[in-house]
């Protein structure tokens, strides 16, 4: 023990004063670190029908919103950050009616070594954080010198410890932000737009199930069907008046029969109209295929 400090209370009461200030830095950073963590897993993976995308963003902002640092750090490792060659767990449709489905996600992947020195690195950093929170004063009697000083250089290891994490976290973060600019310049296109509404992809290709033409024909089924088939000219008459951006043209066809007969979603039969003696086409949905 310095003789001049134990002589001197107002020497041990400035090293209490710097203890003070060295744990309320280490217990900010953390509350910075966890802030930063909460936004990261909440947003990196966001699946669902586009049309409820940002209210399934908001419940997962909501859900993490009071997690513990332990649990946070889990929602990490078995999410954002993954060892590489893991198998990829498939995103399930919860929409229940097949419909469009999408998928944005960001992930860090780890070679397998690199992957498990991180996640003992991230359990002691939940092991100093609950240290400095719950048992710090029972490992330093800062009323005493000797132990005060030992506080003082341990506070100084501890904040090291932090801010790297912090930092590595800080990269990560910045990392997942650019990707999600890049998927919003993206998203903004006619390109995304034509798929997403149309089932247009880029390239021509048409995804035909999800399609907003096999859509309106259906939505015609529903409204001109007759004993179970539709007269053509009937939906396709009122599909140009209710959607008359939806043309066999966008879709690369050159009429609705051509529509009908690519997507490959529907029945199609011929019959003569009995007062006008011509053919008329009528249309109905394929049934499911039932597996033997």
């Amino acid at each position: 023990m310095d003789s001049g400090t134990s002589a001197n209370p107002d020497a041990l009461l400035d090293l209490q004063r710097t203890v003070q200030r060295k744990l309320g830095r280490c217990l900010l950073r953390l509350q910075q670190y966890e802030i930063l963590l909460k936004s990261l897993v909440a947003n990196h993976d966001i699946a669902g029908p586009p049309a409820r995308l940002e209210a399934i963003r908001e419940a997962q902002v909501a859900s993490v919103r009071k997690q513990t640092l332990g649990t946070l750090v889990g929602m990490l490792t078995d999410g954002y950050l993954t060892p590489s060659q893991a198998e990829d767990a498939a995103c399930e449709d919860e929409s229940g009616d097949g419909g469009l489905w999408v998928r944005f996600r960001s992930q860090i992947e780890l070679e397998p070594e690199r992957y498990e020195s991180m996640k003992t690195a991230l359990k002691e950093l939940v092991d100093l954080r609950n240290e400095l929170v719950h048992h710090f004063l029972q490992r330093f009697n800062i009323w005493e010198v000797d132990d005060c000083t030992a506080a003082d250089a341990h506070l100084d290891a501890s904040f090291e410890t932090i801010d790297g994490h912090f930092l590595t976290l800080r990269g990560w973060a910045k990392s997942m932000q650019e990707i999600w600019a890049q998927t919003a310049s993206f998203t903004a296109t006619t390109a995304f737009k034509d798929f997403l509404v149309n089932g247009i992809w880029p390239d021509g290709s048409v995804d035909w199930p999800t399609s907003r033409a096999v859509s309106c024909l259906r939505e015609g089924e529903s409204r001109f069907a007759t004993n179970g088939w539709t007269k053509l000219n009937a939906a396709t008459a009122w599909i140009r008046e209710q959607h008359p951006d939806q043309q066999p043209v966008r879709y690369g066809c050159s009429s609705w029969r051509q529509v009908i007969h690519e997507s490959r979603q529907f029945e199609i039969r011929k019959q003569v109209d009995k007062d006008s003696g011509c053919n008329e086409v009528w249309y109905r949905s394929r049934l499911a295929e039932t597996a033997v």
